[in-house]
């Protein structure tokens, strides 16, 4: 990407953000996985209308934690930022789209944590793998009727170098 969709300090709340939607546990978190290079690629090229939303939307969150807390939402400890972001699920703020705003960024986050990795997440395929999911096979053998797929990941973009 050439050139940066939003400001280092939207592209490190978003980064926080992230996290907290989709945290590191035993498992990578959002940023490890790709979530946000998903979202900044999505920005960049299908989605140029929303980087204003997403521009908006995250000086908002800082606002509100300025409002809320009296320091930045990414100087906040991590239960206080899930306590900024509860306010914005549930449309607890001085911002109309807060909740839409906050379903719009957990969205693309999980689309970034766990969608197809030729568009910037699922780094390693590791979204997939949390979740014992196969990737696009082509078929299972019978045995794997009524039964879990323990296929490893594949990505389409592996199966088109292959051809």
């Amino acid at each position: 990407m050439s050139t940066p969709v939003l400001n280092d300090t939207q592209l490190r709340i978003l980064e926080a953000v992230a996290e907290r939607i989709f945290p590191a546990t035993a498992t990578p978190g959002a940023v490890a996985i790709g979530a946000v290079e998903y979202i900044l690629r999505a920005l960049a090229g299908d989605y140029p209308e929303m980087v204003g939303v997403y521009e908006r939307g995250l000086g908002e969150i800082d606002r509100h934690a300025l409002k809320r807390y009296g320091r930045n939402f990414l100087s906040l400890a991590e239960t206080d930022m899930d306590c900024v972001l509860a306010d914005f699920e549930n449309a607890r703020v001085d911002f109309a789209d807060a909740a839409d705003f906050f379903e719009t960024v957990r969205c693309h986050v999980l689309e970034g944590v766990f969608g197809e990795p030729e568009y910037g997440g699922n780094r390693g395929l590791a979204g997939w793998r949390i979740v014992d999911f196969p990737g696009q096979q082509h078929g299972y053998p019978d045995a794997y009727i009524n039964r879990r797929v323990d296929l490893p990941p594949v990505a389409v973009a592996s199966k088109k170098e292959a051809k």
